[in-house]
């Protein structure tokens, strides 16, 4: 049976226990990473059959919604034997409280039986632990790339606090995505968090002492996720991304088998990550729209 859990009466450490026993976890949906990413956030869980799933909330003109809070690419439903007949399940389970959906479902979540979906792709990399090997897969402009930057490569730093780090995020791509403050101060806080629990380790490149490029990247379950990066105009000329994503590739020795540079839909994103020799995998984005008419008609 699925039991609507508010957040007061969520056992976290039952919560993070169910996780770990889910085959298709993902470290987005530990306990700790929604504390901080939704505060608040309300579960729907099913003991029997060990399926968890995180209702990220916000509350608007004193209507519920369902979000995906900035920076988690895939939450949705978490089981030991994720079925499509028990994600749906889950799904209709949602209480009628939550009027708009706006959410990402992680990629074992192939089929939805409600709302609508966009497909989106993430580039994933295995970790060979053979730096030659690693780089036979590169495209020829990714080595080329790196034959350039090769000069700049002693200037690779593992030194970097999540607050440097924020700034140039700030300054760069939060400044041309337009990043609510609210989100920025949030992704500091997670980023903090998870270098002081040893499950991130920040990666950047520095120029005259000056941080122009730096990636943040979280390591759980034999996974690593790029979970943010950030580069200047600077960096961008010394082709510092390039760098960095080689770097731990073949050096970072980082225990994980597999490399989520959460890819993207935009095509050059998608074309830099395949040049690494990145595939691509899909995951849904799910809207579900059941507000009162004249919200219905504006969202």
């Amino acid at each position: 049976m699925i039991a609507h859990r508010h957040h007061p009466d969520i056992d976290k450490a039952q919560w993070d226990r169910m996780l770990a026993a889910c085959s298709n976890r993902m470290w987005y949906a530990r306990s700790w990473v929604l504390d901080i990413a939704s505060p608040g956030w309300n579960a729907l869980i099913d003991e029997e059959h060990g399926a968890i799933m995180p209702l990220t909330w916000r509350s608007r003109w004193g209507v519920h919604y369902l979000h995906q809070p900035f920076g988690l690419q895939q939450l949705g439903v978490f089981a030991p034997v994720p079925e499509e007949k028990l994600h749906a399940v889950f799904l209709r389970a949602v209480p009628a409280q939550y009027r708009y959906w706006d959410i990402y479902l992680n990629e074992a979540m192939t089929s939805v039986p409600l709302g609508r979906t966009m497909v989106c792709t993430e580039q994933v990399v295995d970790i060979l632990g053979d730096p030659e090997a690693q780089r036979a897969a590169y495209s020829q402009g990714h080595r080329r790339n790196l034959r350039k930057a090769a000069a700049h490569a002693d200037r690779i730093t593992w030194e970097i606090s999540a607050a440097e780090f924020a700034a140039l995020f700030a300054s760069t791509t939060g400044a041309r995505y337009k990043v609510p403050k609210r989100d920025l101060t949030m992704m500091e806080g997670l980023i903090t968090m998870a270098m002081q629990r040893g499950e991130a380790r920040m990666l950047g490149l520095r120029d005259g002492g000056r941080l122009v490029a730096a990636a943040c990247m979280v390591e759980a379950d034999g996974r690593a996720i790029f979970l943010k990066s950030a580069v200047n105009l600077r960096g961008q000329e010394l082709h510092a991304m390039f760098l960095l994503v080689d770097h731990y590739l073949t050096q970072a020795k980082a225990g994980c088998t597999l490399f989520d540079l959460a890819g993207s839909n935009t095509p050059s994103v998608a074309r830099f990550n395949a040049g690494f020799g990145a595939r691509s995998s899909v995951y849904l984005r799910l809207l579900r729209n059941a507000l009162p008419a004249p919200f219905r008609w504006l969202k």
